[in-house]
């Protein structure tokens, strides 16, 4: 018992140093996405679960500030399960346009073949072999991330991501539009296969909208 232990601590660390180099490319693919848009910032958000929150009662605020309880969610210390990069938004072409990466490290909650999958309980994922990583690309003006049926952000991105369709193209009878679009992460394996990605997502927005999302 106690070499299975050790054993199991081992993967615990190697876990956590994987997820640290994975981070890292992350991070690294999504800043180089960014430097190629008119885009100049980046914030974050938290798509699985809740965030973190500051507790205020601390005897230090300065030291220990974070709002922690004994059945809070695992996975809200892991922010990197789904999270957002929002761009912001800047006007191209006389259109205040907004963008986001959203990073998708498992969508097997959402693929799962239960009628209501768990998120405390990953039995009900779909398993790790038959699910995917992604990274999505969403931009728009006056409409963002929906389609004909969906309007909620949530709701539509819980769809997207359990749906069988790659891309999402909506555009109104004003003309608001808003393109989404997914990309397994494999495809960012090196610059010039990462080009080949904002060279696609950029010609369908072209396509589509007429606006140059991309530097040239």
């Amino acid at each position: 018992m106690s070499k299975e232990l050790d054993n199991a601590f081992v993967d615990v660390r190697n876990a956590f140093r994987l997820l640290y180099r994975y981070q890292s490319r992350i991070l690294d693919i999504v800043g180089y996405i960014r430097e190629h848009t008119l885009f100049s910032n980046m914030w974050g958000r938290r798509l699985f679960c809740a965030t973190i929150g500051h507790k205020y009662d601390s005897p230090d605020k300065d030291y220990a500030n974070l709002r922690v309880w004994r059945d809070m969610w695992a996975w809200d210390f892991m922010y990197n399960y789904i999270f957002e990069y929002y761009f912001g938004q800047v006007k191209i072409q006389h259109k205040d346009v907004d963008m986001s990466v959203i990073q998708v490290s498992d969508d097997g909650f959402y693929k799962s073949m239960y009628s209501k999958p768990s998120q405390t309980d990953i039995s009900t994922f779909l398993p790790s072999e038959d699910s995917n990583s992604y990274l999505v690309f969403t931009a728009g003006w006056n409409a963002w991330m929906r389609d004909e049926q969906e309007n909620d952000y949530d709701a539509f991105l819980h769809k997207f991501l359990s749906g069988t369709n790659d891309s999402c193209i909506y555009i109104d009878d004003k003309g608001y539009w808003t393109i989404t679009k997914r990309y397994p992460m494999q495809l960012f394996s090196s610059q010039k296969e990462a080009d080949k990605v904002l060279a696609d997502f950029g010609k369908i927005v072209k396509d589509n909208t007429g606006i140059e999302l991309f530097k040239k």
